[in-house]
């Protein structure tokens, strides 16, 4: 996401996704990415999508996002990959620009921006919230509170709320103890090597 082109069009054409990815290989370090700090998930979300397109801009850390937001609009940096709920109204008013959503399908609160992998990148993230328990906590507590969480999830103002913050409730078939533990799993396997080379790049 950056600054509308219309207030900056000299220094930064790209229009869509595919012409950004392009702008970035063309132009490496010139280009500043924010993100609001070492761990955040706008650095994760920007790590994945940079790893993805193969491209490395400068990185400015800011405490949080909305210093970062500020400086986005401000013009003082080109691109931030940020959760729509963070962003939502800047986009609806076109402070900014959304080249395109990180999840799988389209978001309803922005029906109009595509997802990465239809604007040509291939990648794909989502900021996923859990509830853990102690290894030892036996089976009939965990299945107790997974149930209870997996009956609010169905109930149609929680489905609602999400859906307003841009989020996307799980499959029924997914939300379960042992599905939610392989998922972990399997995210732990992809995030590994793109940490591990990042702290590389910074020793």
């Amino acid at each position: 996401m950056r600054p509308p082109s219309s207030s900056r069009e000299r220094i930064f054409p790209p229009r869509t996704l595919r012409e950004f990815v392009q702008y970035l290989k063309a132009h490496g370090d010139e280009v500043k990415q924010a993100h609001g700090g070492i761990g955040a998930s706008s650095h994760m979300a920007c790590l994945l999508f940079t790893s993805a397109a193969g491209v490395k801009p400068s990185l400015v850390a800011y405490r949080g996002t909305a210093p970062a937001l500020n400086d986005l609009v401000g013009g003082h940096v080109d691109f931030f990959c940020e959760q729509v709920v963070s962003v939502a109204p800047q986009i609806a008013s076109g402070t900014i620009k959304a080249y395109a959503v990180s999840s799988l399908h389209r978001l309803p609160t922005l029906p109009d921006v595509p997802t990465a992998k239809e604007a040509g990148t291939n990648y794909e993230m989502s900021i996923w919230a859990g509830i853990f328990a102690p290894k030892d906590t036996p089976k009939a507590i965990v299945d107790k509170v997974a149930n209870a969480l997996d009956r609010a999830l169905d109930d149609p103002g929680v489905k609602q709320r999400l859906a307003d913050l841009g989020g996307v409730i799980p499959a029924k078939n997914e939300r379960t103890p042992a599905k939610f533990d392989s998922f972990v799993k399997s995210e732990i396997a992809r995030w590994s090597p793109i940490l591990k080379a990042t702290t590389s790049d910074t020793k």
